[in-house]
């Protein structure tokens, strides 16, 4: 019965998807990859709720050929973004597991493309205007409003029933309520998200949008924003995890040490000394928590479990050993998965204890993806910030701010995904990126 609901909702969003256009599409296609978690099947053909979403939302937007042959064509990055689409077909006609059929070469290499970089084409041709973009976040913030809530109720109750019915319909481990009971040393909620981790990341995207409507456009309702930032600090103070902490600290502090004056840094870095000291007084174990993440980074160690630098030392040659078999094309999409026997549940895990948790985006492009894969993504992300850094010397205000909180966030993706893996983020980050970027554009132009 439970399954028929989410069914039931997956359907009702591809028909609001369905009825409406642009802003309201790509809001609807928001709420499906924030209150959807991933990687639960929606149909026995193993097909996951939000792929699905996600499959309906590109058949929406791609079904105009004419009109969408011209946005391909007025897309800025489409040759680095084509470049890396041939990549990941490249390396799947040259995987071994495959045998060059022609059907699992499209199925792996495009289908990967598919799952994590197309979202930030299709949403760039969405957007129209600049006030798509302001009202898009004010939508999105307003759901974080709901999310931020539902992870109070977290901290309050220590339950997670969301998930934890969504663990028991489709079988699988029920990480927000494993993480909740303090199995690795630490009280730490995961919302409606499937992972404390991923929720600490999609938490610091919130932080730097809300940065656009206080900073950059200065909407005028601020109270009812106010209110949504100061949950979403809550819940993030409540995520106890290291790297989304200091991916966010890395994306906030391009902001303000590009983005703002002398007189709005300083009362930036107040009301951000005040914040931290009040979350430091209300919650106890949080103040121990910063101590012994940097401690992390010294040579006594840290008492949390996790990784640590000694630990990353030993995944880096462990993936270099599997990098070597392959290093041009690498070994293959799912490699990690399929051969070297890693999964997320410990105790079924048969990869080389050396992997540990495969804690870094880096070692999937090594063992993966080779030296093609490294490359075509590296001169996609190299383009971008060509692209964001050209916008910094405009002498519009708010396009030069809006380009400096993108390298932000771009920062911000970056040291997550190369700091504790992707765990699911391309999706919403690259999302998140193609709107501004196409804000970026409109601004460009309107100057």
């Amino acid at each position: 019965m439970e399954k028929l609901i989410f069914q039931f909702i997956a359907f009702a969003i591809a028909i609001k998807m369905y009825q409406n256009s642009n802003v309201e599409r790509l809001a609807w296609f928001m709420f499906g990859l924030l209150f959807i978690p991933d990687h639960f099947m929606l149909f026995p053909v193993s097909i996951s709720s939000r792929f699905f979403v996600f499959a309906l939302f590109v058949i929406f937007i791609l079904k105009n050929y004419n009109i969408l042959y011209n946005k391909v064509l007025l897309f800025p990055f489409k040759l680095s973004f084509g470049g890396v689409l041939l990549s990941f077909l490249i390396i799947s006609a040259l995987d071994v597991r495959i045998n060059q059929n022609v059907v699992k070469i499209v199925q792996w290499g495009g289908g990967y493309f598919f799952d994590n970089y197309l979202v930030l084409f299709l949403c760039y041709s969405i957007i129209r205007t600049f006030a798509d973009v302001v009202r898009l976040y004010k939508i999105i913030l307003l759901y974080f409003g709901f999310i931020s809530i539902y992870g109070i109720y977290n901290i309050v109750t220590k339950d997670n029933f969301y998930i934890t019915m969504f663990s028991s319909i489709y079988g699988v481990r029920d990480f927000g309520q494993v993480y909740m009971s303090g199995i690795d040393g630490r009280f730490r909620i995961s919302s409606i998200t499937w992972h404390p981790i991923y929720y600490g990341f999609v938490l610091s995207m919130a932080i730097l949008m809300s940065i656009f409507l206080f900073v950059i456009v200065k909407i005028r309702s601020k109270i009812v924003f106010f209110w949504i930032l100061l949950l979403i600090i809550v819940n993030m103070a409540f995520v106890n995890s290291r790297t989304p902490l200091f991916s966010l600290i890395g994306g906030l502090s391009i902001f303000v040490l590009l983005g703002m004056d002398i007189q709005r840094k300083v009362r930036f870095l107040f009301l951000g000394i005040v914040l931290f000291g009040v979350i430091l007084a209300s919650v106890p174990k949080f103040s121990e928590f910063i101590s012994e993440s940097l401690n992390t980074f010294s040579s006594q160690g840290s008492k949390l479990q996790g990784s640590s630098v000694q630990m990353r030392n030993m995944q880096l040659e462990s993936a270099l050993l599997v990098f070597n078999k392959s290093p041009i094309t690498g070994n293959g999409i799912n490699y990690i998965t399929e051969n070297l026997g890693f999964t997320t549940e410990i105790e079924d895990r048969k990869s080389d204890s050396g992997f540990a948790g495969f804690e870094s985006y880096l070692y999937k492009m090594l063992i993966e993806q080779g030296v093609i894969g490294i490359v075509s993504q590296s001169i996609l992300i190299i383009s971008i910030i060509i692209y964001l850094i050209s916008h910094i010397y405009s002498k519009n205000r708010i396009r030069k701010q809006f380009a400096i909180l993108n390298l932000g966030m771009l920062s911000c993706f970056l040291l997550f995904i190369f700091g504790t893996g992707d765990l699911g983020t391309f999706k919403i980050f690259f999302s998140i990126l193609g709107v501004n970027l196409k804000g970026l554009e409109n601004l460009k132009y309107k100057h």
